[in-house]
């Protein structure tokens, strides 16, 4: 079988994704530019190596990628989180014997970049928020005044909850954006977005593509998330939702989309109708929720990539819970200040039954668990803070 680099080794999806191809005896090597990452520890992950930042030495990232793929003929890299990008831009640079099943580098960033994704997805009929897009620091007094409050200021191109912020008047919008913007470091061409906020429950349509052809999906709907203003699922349940489905499938055919993407959705309490929020053209945090429904997407990306194409796999068990217990710890500390705390305590103190499963809690593989709890106590010895492992790659 072809051996997998898994990058990323540090976040929940690329431990599920290791232990995905390792149960289906695929031999894989975890990488990560920090140490210690957690996948390292998974008795499914036969070797690691650490490489530069992505971020800080995007080439030397590259380069480092290549050298160990070609040294150690590995025939396959599977990107997790937002090292995407910058894999997908270089793709046709890395040895030709290895395959990178994901989307070419325009693509993938149409799908990621809200401000060209919003109003594609409109002109498809793909419900969508009200959206202001600026370009000009000098149009937000203006646009601040059209604006419905309350508002959300999101980023064109965040991950998770990062640059995310709810505003409630005109005076808070200009200050929040102009704060967001010299926080970031924005350029005009990357403003954040000023949108409607929709109430109600987020959902996420997980599917894989090939060449622009859907071959699996699974559906499911947040339970908590953390923070709870918007970020990461720490518990969900899958469900089936015809029209999300096919608002998600319209959106990755019209892209001509492969590989692995995550397509979330607000479910607007008050017209009970879906609306679009982003598209994750990647892994996702909540990976194990689809596994656990009877849809291995790691295994079927896999599967693809090497034998050109696999069985669509569209059915799969509803009502399957699966909880991110750390995360769900953070959570519940914000929820019981909330007038939902007695209906989230008691659910959180559901630890066992049918059909609950766990991201990070695992008998068979412990050790990733014990590192995960670990690195907040060596953070603190560290620094002083209590700083958990970075959390991205979705929801």
């Amino acid at each position: 079988m072809t051996r997998v680099v898994i990058t990323h080794a540090r976040v929940r999806s690329a431990l599920v994704a290791t232990q995905s191809l390792g149960k289906h005896g695929i031999k894989v090597t975890t990488a990560d530019s920090i140490y210690p990452s957690t996948s390292f520890f998974s008795m499914y992950s036969s070797s690691h190596f650490i490489y530069p930042s992505f971020k800080l030495h995007p080439l030397l990232f590259i380069n480092s990628l290549k050298a160990y793929m070609q040294k150690k003929d590995v025939g396959m890299l599977m990107p997790i989180s937002e090292e995407v990008f910058l894999i997908s831009k270089y793709k046709n640079t890395f040895p030709a014997h290895v395959n990178i099943p994901i989307c070419d580098y325009e693509t993938i960033k149409k799908a990621n970049n809200n401000s060209c994704l919003i109003p594609f997805a409109d002109e498809l009929g793909v419900k969508v928020p009200q959206t202001h897009i600026i370009t000009d620091i000098g149009d937000l007094d203006k646009v601040s005044g059209m604006v419905d409050f309350p508002a959300v200021l999101k980023l064109t191109e965040g991950v998770g909850s990062a640059g995310l912020r709810y505003v409630y008047t005109e005076e808070e919008l200009i200050s929040e954006y102009k704060r967001t913007v010299q926080k970031f470091n924005l350029d005009s061409c990357e403003y954040p977005l000023i949108q409607e906020y929709i109430p109600g429950d987020g959902y996420g349509v997980a599917m894989l593509f090939n060449e622009g052809d859907p071959r699996a999906m699974c559906t499911y709907k947040n339970i908590r998330v953390f923070p709870i203003t918007g970020g990461p699922s720490t518990a969900r349940i899958s469900i089936r939702h015809s029209k999300m489905e096919r608002y998600a499938t319209t959106l990755l055919e019209e892209l001509n989309y492969h590989g692995v993407a995550e397509v979330e959705f607000i479910l607007d309490n008050r017209t009970n109708e879906p609306v679009l929020m982003e598209i994750n053209p990647r892994f996702w945090g909540s990976l194990n929720q689809a596994i656990c429904a009877g849809v291995d997407f790691p295994y079927l990306l896999y599967i693809m990539a090497t034998e050109g194409d696999v069985k669509p796999v569209f059915t799969y068990k509803t009502g399957v819970k699966t909880r991110w217990m750390l995360g769900d710890c953070r959570a519940l500390v914000e929820y019981v200040r909330t007038d939902k705390r007695r209906e989230v305590i008691k659910d959180f103190c559901k630890l066992y039954g049918r059909n609950l499963y766990y991201d990070d809690l695992s008998i068979s593989d412990p050790l990733p668990t014990l590192v995960e709890f670990i690195i907040p106590l060596i953070n603190f010895i560290k620094t002083g803070e209590l700083r958990f492992s970075p959390e991205v790659g979705g929801r």
